[in-house]
């Protein structure tokens, strides 16, 4: 593949890593042959790479000459005699070309034998390549119009993943990026995970660990989240990114998702898109923001390939809704790795097209995950419009001879094109060239700020689910001992793994480290026996036991207990709840989870609190919590079991059967539940949880009165001390004679810390419609509603009635 293919028209300094791999003659790229020239593979590492000086080209031979013959752009060669036995020789390219997509392809190459008798000079000091000023348009539509075919194919697929370069891995140390067309002061938007921070080739600790999504969940507080997504944003850009690889806003259906805590809307899809939508307008006040993964992606096992089925009447009223909220101001989607009845996710025309781009009138661009594209034409007349993290599926070569046979047209690449630059030309003006174009990879963007913020949140998501006697908040001070019990005391568990990781390294701050430099009298157990933990509790005042359950990308969670100990022959950390309760009536639990856990010990213990997973600052946001400086004031967003699968899904529901389509190494989850799932099943199947959806105590309590209903407009009086969340939810007219429609579902919350507030909410024609498959448009049903208004889903304080 030569230059003219890749587009030598641009004036950055790149270099092509040729390497020799053999010496048979082959055709070059321009379809003559050379009985020196060898098969090689290209790479592309950047430009500032210099191990030789420049040489003429004639002193190399003609096999240096593939772009220099054909093009004035191409300027001259360096040669290395490398030691690696692999790759001995290589040949180094220094052009002019703004864009090399020559990765893999054959081309020409110098065989050692021809290697000149030239030692290499001492290479420079590694500097940023020296980009060109962007090209300036004042639109997306007129910088459309001005590219021509193969920029717009640059823009369609990803750059640097799996390369290298002297500043590190990727492009400039940026290892996922795609391109821009040059007008963004490179050639690439650069991207980054994740959902809940910068992760991606950032020193640990140089970046916000932030509590996850699911904890902004927790708090139903939009204001928060907003709060939440601009301080994310603005690290982000200071780490020189483009885009932010989040939020994730899928609905959790199954208690061992591997990776519930990336979500933001728990089990339901309205706090999904209440409380997305700050987050993304937060995010794009400085790079783009990506909701993800479209969409049933409920589960990690077999999450490549696995057939989610579903009937369109759940997907659109129970699934789609947290996707469709932000799609007027999102700038991408990534589409997911699975099936969606029985097509790929990112080449399924019904959910791209006709619904994202269609039902919901979507104008950005749809990424695919991380090698979630399977096709070319497929995946472009689906809706795709960008291959990540390669070029694997959407490369020149591949897309020109789609367009050859005329499976796909040039209208649809400027239609991608529209979509992709207008994400782009959205974000602020002032925001568009992040770190004023510099490689910032490996700045420190956690600010005392952000990190005061991350503290805020921590603890503001924090669920206190029990607090028999009121033992909490504790007083502070030095006359009552306290034991802190369990190894995540010390060395906690703030995060999941995979792509939305953060890592902290030293700023983390541990539980023993914030009660200590509170200067309180306390001693520490690692629970490494019973005896020991039991021992510690029995003779302090006070036992808060630190326990946590672990989860990630890739892989669903096996069980909803603790982790399992540390030590081969240790007890869990149910067993020392059991010893330690025994011998001290004032235990606390603090459970960092990822998501549910089983609670068969809280009839043991006086307290509970769960913080989910907090990120970095958990030893300070707990000690706010457990101490009184910050009220509790999180609810749930899932709904806790009693037992193990307490919903009893069938293995045809999770994590599959062997699919008869697919082959028996493909999963086939059937959706069989429709939207009785979550606290619609306890709702629909009289049982009492662990703890409810929406449950969540404070220190003092609420009363709720004063209920009218006028009109569309539900008014209530709400009088106590604390913090409180009331919840509103409808109960459908069929609701209690048809097994498919919930017995009630949420439609509006609002947080209170005040003595007495009045909340008031009006009904929207969507809070009283349902999907109709025949008419393809949600339409509103007629009847009569029960309204119901409670602290949780299960704490119904107040009932009415509208009539629709």
């Amino acid at each position: 593949q030569d230059c003219k293919m890749a587009g030598c028209m641009g004036v950055v300094q790149v270099m092509v890593v040729v390497v020799m791999v053999g010496a048979l003659g082959l055709a070059t790229a321009h379809g003559d042959t050379n009985p020196v020239c060898a098969s090689v593979k290209n790479k592309v590492l950047g430009g500032g790479h210099n191990l030789g000086g420049p040489q003429p080209a004639t002193l190399v031979g003609d096999c240096c000459t593939m772009c220099q013959s054909h093009s004035p752009e191409c300027v001259s060669w360096t040669w290395h005699n490398a030691t690696s036995a692999t790759f001995p020789h290589m040949c180094f390219l220094h052009s002019a070309l703004r864009d090399v997509i020559a990765e893999d392809a054959v081309v020409s190459g110098v065989p050692g034998s021809h290697m000149p008798n030239i030692q290499p000079t001492t290479p420079p000091p590694v500097t940023a390549p020296p980009f060109p000023a962007p090209h300036s348009y004042p639109n997306a539509a007129a910088a459309c119009a001005a590219f021509d075919v193969d920029t717009m194919i640059q823009l369609m697929h990803g750059f640097g993943w799996g390369k290298s370069s002297p500043a590190g891995p990727g492009i400039n140390g940026y290892t996922r990026n795609s391109g821009c067309g040059n007008v963004c002061g490179r050639p690439y938007f650069r991207w980054d995970n994740g959902p809940q921070g910068f992760g991606d080739g950032a020193p640990a600790g140089n970046a916000t660990q932030w509590p996850s999504t699911l904890n902004m969940g927790a708090t139903f507080d939009p204001a928060l989240a907003l709060e939440w997504g601009t301080a994310m944003g603005e690290e982000f850009w200071n780490k020189g990114t483009n885009i932010q690889e989040g939020p994730g806003v899928n609905i959790a259906r199954i208690e061992k998702n591997g990776r519930t805590f990336e979500y933001i809307s728990g089990e339901d899809p309205v706090l999904g898109s209440v409380m997305g939508s700050p987050v993304v307008n937060g995010i794009q006040l400085n790079v783009m923001a990506i909701a993800k993964h479209y969409i049933l992606n409920n589960q990690e096992t077999d999450r490549s390939g696995g057939n989610m089925i579903a009937d369109e009447k759940t997907i659109m009223e129970l699934y789609a809704p947290p996707f469709s909220a932000v799609a007027d101001k999102v700038a991408g989607y990534m589409c997911s790795y699975n099936r969606v009845n029985g097509v790929y996710a990112c080449e399924n025309k019904q959910t791209l097209s006709v619904m994202l781009k269609g039902y919901f009138n979507f104008s950005g661009f749809v990424v695919s995950d991380w090698g979630a594209t399977h096709s070319v034409s497929d995946a472009i007349n689906a809706g795709l419009d960008i291959d990540m993290p390669d070029n694997h599926y959407f490369s020149n070569t591949s897309i020109h001879a789609a367009l050859e046979v005329k499976n796909i047209t040039v209208d649809q690449l400027h239609d991608s094109c529209i979509r992709i630059m207008s994400g782009w030309y959205n974000v602020p003006e002032d925001k568009r060239f992040p770190c004023d174009g510099g490689i910032c990879i490996k700045n420190n963007v956690s600010t005392p700020a952000n990190k005061q913020l991350a503290r805020k949140i921590a603890a503001m998501s924090t669920v206190l689910v029990q607090n028999n006697g009121n033992l909490l908040p504790l007083a502070k001070g030095t006359k009552q001992k306290i034991a802190l019990i369990g190894s995540d005391a010390v060395t906690p568990y703030t995060a999941g793994s995979g792509s939305g990781g953060v890592p902290t390294s030293n700023v983390q701050v541990s539980p023993l480290e914030a009660f200590q430099r509170l200067g309180l009298n306390v001693v520490y157990d690692p629970a490494n026996s019973t005896d020991a933990a039991k021992a510690a509790a029995s003779n302090a005042d006070i036992a808060i036991i630190f326990g946590s359950a672990h989860s990630g990308e890739g892989h669903d969670r096996t069980d909803l207990l603790f982790y399992p100990p540390q030590q081969p022959d240790g007890p869990t950390m149910e067993a020392v709840i059991a010893a330690v309760a025994g011998a001290q009536k004032n235990t606390i639990v603090v459970a960092a989870v990822p998501g549910q856990i089983l609670t068969d010990w809280r009839h043991q213990v006086a307290s509970i609190l769960i913080p989910f997973l907090p990120g970095e600052q958990y030893g300070n946001a707990i000690a706010d919590i457990i101490f009184g400086d910050v009220t509790p004031q999180a609810k749930l967003p899932l709904s806790f079991p009693n037992v193990d699968n307490e919903q009893g899904m069938s293995v045809a529901q999770w994590p599959g059967l062997n699919s008869t389509q697919f082959g028996s190494g493909t999963k086939e989850a059937n959706y069989s539940e429709g939207q009785i799932v979550g606290y619609r099943w306890y709702d629909k199947h009289n049982v009492a949880a662990a703890f409810p959806f929406g449950h969540g105590l404070t220190y003092g309590g609420f009363t709720y009165s004063d209920l009218t209903v006028t009109g569309r407009t539900i008014s209530f009086t709400v009088t106590g001390t604390g913090c409180d969340t009331p919840q509103i939810y409808l109960g459908y007219p069929t609701a209690t004679t048809d097994a498919q429609v919930p017995v009630k579902v949420l439609r509006g919350f609002q947080k209170t810390c005040e003595a007495s507030t009045t909340v008031s909410y009006t009904v929207t024609d969507r809070d009283v419609s349902n999907w109709d498959i025949a008419e393809k448009a949600y339409t509103i049903t007629s009847g009569t509603y029960t309204v119901h208004v409670g602290a949780s889903s299960q704490d119904v304080r107040l009932t009415g009635s509208l009539i629709v």
